[in-house]
């Protein structure tokens, strides 16, 4: 019996890393164009695995949406690092048969990993009707995705537990150590990079001092060990990116140290006050966020 269970906790645990490592799939795609010739569809295009974890790009589909025909490229397999970059272009570029396409047609296209994942790639058009519906508002280049909202307790003083997964909830421990963390992407309407400073912080308004109720920007390793001193780093244009406020004070005018939440058992409002650089211009953007029950 010890032996089954010992097999039933392995298979679980094994489950369990698949659809961690799954759910952590994210990469940017820019650039991409279609051209239609004598019924083939070439597609270059440029895609970047922003994920922490290396993946492969098992198959290509390709979809003509005026006359629902589709194609596809099998045994692809390309493998990419975190942070690789590939470009399909030249001699690499996609080419798929569809008969009746047009170069005046509308098409749909994306990738197939080994996890199961879908890598949509999209059309500068339909991005640029993105960025619009983000921003037309005034709202600035940057917007955030409130189902990647986030909370992380300590392992210990200077490391996150579960990094990075975190746990996904609304419903926040009081009176706990506690870091945030959730995803940011650039919309910027000149298509910039976006760098983000020490002064960027995490505010939850009304408590005693600011110093009491701001968490500011970090670095974090794979690991989840934060770095005592906070070193700039930027999001590209139309990249998705885990961002994490974890430090009472400011790295770039004090040291490290952790924070708790409040003690009362109550609802609060936060925000998140932005600072950094575009094209070497200072960027400040701030953005209303969530509301937490500490509990």
């Amino acid at each position: 019996m010890q032996d089954e269970n010992t097999k039933y906790q392995n298979a679980a645990t094994e489950m369990n890393q698949i659809s961690l490592e799954k759910n952590r799939e994210e990469f940017a795609v820019s650039d991409l164009e279609y051209t239609v010739i004598d019924d083939q569809v070439f597609v270059e295009v440029q895609i970047k695995n922003i994920s922490p974890i290396p993946v492969q790009l098992k198959t290509f589909w390709i979809l003509d949406k005026n006359s629902n025909n589709h194609a596809y490229i099998d045994a692809l397999n390309i493998n990419m690092n975190s942070g690789d970059v590939k470009y399909f272009t030249g001699i690499d570029t996609l080419v798929a048969s569809l008969l009746d396409s047009d170069s005046s047609n509308v098409f749909s296209s994306w990738f197939v990993t080994s996890r199961g994942n879908l890598v949509p790639l999209e059309k500068q058009e339909e991005v640029d009707q993105t960025i619009i519906a983000h921003v037309a508002l005034g709202i600035g280049s940057l917007a955030m995705d409130f189902d990647t909202f986030r909370y992380y307790t300590f392992e210990t003083s200077t490391k996150l537990e579960n990094f990075p997964e975190g746990t996904h909830n609304f419903n926040v421990p009081k009176n706990e150590y506690m870091a945030f963390g959730f995803y940011l992407s650039n919309f910027d309407l000149k298509k910039r990079p976006i760098t983000f400073d020490a002064h960027s912080l995490f505010w939850q308004p009304g408590r005693s001092a600011v110093s009491e109720g701001s968490w500011f920007i970090v670095n974090v390793d794979d690991d989840g060990n934060i770095q005592s001193s906070f070193n700039p780093y930027s999001i590209d244009y139309g990249e998705r990116r885990l961002i994490i406020f974890a430090s009472k004070n400011d790295l770039d005018i004090g040291s490290f140290s952790r924070l708790k939440t409040g003690n009362s058992v109550t609802t609060v409002a936060t925000f998140l006050l932005l600072h950094g650089t575009k094209d070497d211009v200072y960027f400040a953007q701030s953005i209303p966020f969530v509301s937490m029950f500490y509990e």
